[in-house]
Parts: structure tokens; sequence; C-alpha cells
């Protein structure tokens, strides 16, 4: 079975004419939790269009693939001609969502933020169509707020209430501190979604508590709570339980290339090939049994075309996910490692392997010495184990698994 190339159907498929009850079972699919869904069945059927609101704070200049999770449920909303709206939240990215933070957060400069904001619109459009969505900066409203207005929003809300949230207690019982800018971050959020009279908000389960208080906000002014829809954290490709975080060393970012990212994804466990697929395809309950199945009798080939599937997504074109797996089943199932797999390294006369490598500033000297203590530096050719200590000659070296070095 081609799960790779059913889901990249089902992604550039037209879905004008699925039943409203096939859509909302894509939807649900992509769960993790949410507030308010029994109200998005009946705004379905009022049959209108409804205001989608999706933010993002630019506080970092690229992004891995953990933040396309929630991009591709806004895809089904706009897949149904849903009104989107990403808003960039040039004003609180000065504050930073505290959500999940042990420590307080730096503030940024303007300039970072701008330089921020352009790589990430530019990223989003690998995944999201911006000729089709509404791309709003929360500083167009939030700026022209009057101290009065401002004031009247936080009246509405308990203090103790703001402060009930684990990331606070515990960054606080750490020595940390916690702003007054950090407790009202979620009232800007809920400022956002009064300003777009939102029907439905979008983002990770990470933002339950801020979702918790947009809902409040817009309560307190009078207007229907947005439905709240949550899609999963992306755990992280080590498989030891943490989020994907680029701190963690355990991400995949959009910009890789696709062999590096397609070689990443076949370091997952195969625990991980299921709630992967979950978070990037769109499947019906039927599809999502049948991957389970395929996925339990043959991990190897699902895991491969789970890198085949993003990366053919991410391209917008089966055929580049389809030439990444080439690559990887030539370097690693066949053995054949051609010199633009390789990184050429010069060395001299009498260098030993470690000096040579050295050279290319593949990793600190203490972890190459741990990788020539595990036999992990092998000649391609003969696959003979190279020790530190050996003079080096010309060829081509595997370092660990997925490193590939011309000594020349």
């Amino acid at each position: 079975m081609r799960f790779d190339k059913k889901f990249f159907e089902n992604a550039f498929s037209d879905w004008r004419n699925m039943s409203e009850d096939e859509w909302e079972q894509i939807v649900k699919n992509k769960l993790e939790s949410s507030l308010g869904l029994e109200r998005l069945t009946e705004m379905c059927k009022e049959g209108r269009l409804l205001t989608v609101k999706f933010g993002i704070d630019p506080t970092a200049s690229n992004i891995h693939i953990g933040h396309v999770v929630p991009m591709m449920l806004v895809n089904a909303f706009l897949k149904r001609g849903h009104n989107i709206n990403v808003i960039i939240g040039d004003f609180t990215a000065k504050i930073g969502d505290p959500s999940g933070r042990s420590t307080d957060r730096k503030a940024l400069s303007k300039e970072q933020i701008k330089k921020n904001m352009e790589s990430y619109t530019e990223q989003i459009g690998m995944f999201v169509d911006l000729s089709k969505i509404k791309i709003c900066f929360n500083s167009e409203w939030i700026d022209k707020l009057m101290p009065l207005e401002l004031f009247e929003t936080l009246q509405m809300i308990n203090i103790s209430q703001a402060m009930q949230r684990d990331d606070f207690h515990k960054r606080m019982e750490n020595g940390f501190s916690v702003s007054l800018a950090e407790v009202c971050y979620s009232v800007l959020m809920g400022i956002d979604s009064v300003a777009l009279k939102c029907d439905v908000e979008i983002g990770g389960i990470d933002q339950l508590l801020n979702f918790q208080q947009c809902r409040e906000i817009m309560r307190c002014r009078g207007l229907e709570p947005e439905t709240a829809l949550m899609t999963p954290i992306l755990e992280g490709t080590s498989g030891d339980g943490r989020k994907m975080s680029k701190s963690f060393g355990n991400a995949i970012a959009v910009l890789e290339s696709d062999d590096e990212k397609f070689g990443k994804f076949m370091s997952i466990t195969d625990e991980q090939i299921f709630p992967y697929f979950k978070c990037f395809a769109f499947m019906n309950n039927d599809e999502s049994e049948s991957l389970e199945k395929f996925i339990k009798e043959n991990p190897f080939e699902a895991k491969k075309q789970l890198a085949t599937f993003f990366i053919a997504l991410q391209n917008k074109n089966l055929e580049a996910g389809e030439e990444a797996r080439r690559n990887f089943e030539r370097k690693f199932s066949k053995k054949e490692i051609s010199d633009t797999d390789c990184i050429e390294i010069h060395f001299e006369q009498g260098d030993t392997f470690l000096s040579a490598l050295s050279r290319g500033k593949l990793m600190s000297n203490s972890a190459l010495r741990r990788m020539f203590m595990g036999n992990a530096i092998r000649m391609i050719e003969t696959d003979e184990v190279l020790k530190f200590d050996q003079i080096a000659i010309s060829g081509k070296i595997r370092v660990g698994k997925k490193i590939f070095v011309k000594l020349i």
C-alpha cells in the first residue's frame, strides 16, 4: 500500500464536494484536545464561512516540523473555503509566549522581530497557500488601544486565575521571575480574538490555558466564545519523550535539505511513525485503521513512506519525496556513495585520521575520538574500521551513520 501517495493526493485534492461528516472526521483525527467542539458542528450546519485564527509569534528565525503540525489543521479549513487569519504576533513577540517556559524569555528587538517575520512567512508559505489567507499583525490593533480600553479588559480577569499555571509556579519555585507582561500575554491573545470576532482558533495543546483565557475575554465582551482546536505536540526524533526542540537537538528543520530530513525521519522509533503520520496527513477513520495495521506489519517501509510523504508535501511534488527516498536507499541500502554525497577534506602528509578529519570541523575532537573508540569510523569501500592514530590515506570514509567524507 502506498500511503505516501494516497496522503499526498488527499492533501492536494479538491474538498469542495466532501461531505460535512467526512470533513469533521478528518479534523477530529488531527486533534489532541478542544474547547467548544460541539459548537463547530453547529456553525458548519449554518452554512456560512467561518473566521479562523492561527497565531504565531516570530521569536526565532527558523521553524521545525513541529511548528507545521497546527498548519495542517489550518489547511483543513482552508480547503473548505473558510476565512483564515494568520496572526503574526509582532506585538506579543516582544513579551514571548510563557507556555511551557522554565525560565523567563529575553525581550526581542524590533529589528529581530522584523527579520524573523520575513523568514516565518517564507516558511509558512511552504505549507499554507499565502494567496488564500489574510496575514495580520496584532500591533495593528494593540498599538491603538487606549490605556482605558486595556484596563477595562484587564479588570475582567482575576489575577489568581491568570497565575494558575504550572509553568509560572515552577519558574518561581526555581528562583526565576514572572513578569506582569507575561501574565498579560493570554489577555492580549484574547484581544486578538475579539478584534477578529473569531469562530475558531487553532494551535498546539500547549496553548490550552491561553485559549481558555481567549474564550473568557470573548464571553466578557458579549461575543460567542471561539472554538479552540488543539493539535498534539510533536515528539522529537530521539524518541525519549521530549518535545521536538532545536535546543534539545532532536528537531527536523524545515529549511534542511530533503536528504537531511529524510535521514532524520528514518531515525525515529517505530512507535512514533503513526503519530507523525497523523500530524501531517489528512485521513479518515478507515485510512487510520489501515495505516496502523500497515505500520505494525511493515515499520521500515512505513517509515520510508512517511519521510517520502512529508518531503513531497513540503515541495508540493511527489517526485521530490521519491527522489529523497532513492538517495537514501542508494546510500544506506545499496551502499553506493557518490562524490556529491561526501564532504571533501584536504589533508596533509603525516596526518592521522583524527587530525585529518578534524580539519573538516565535522564535530569536536572529543566527539570524533569517541566515534573512533566506538568503531564508528570506517572506509566505505572495504568497511575497514579506522583508528584515530593511523596515518591518513585518501579515500571515502563513513563517519557514524550519516556523514560521508572524501579525504583528498
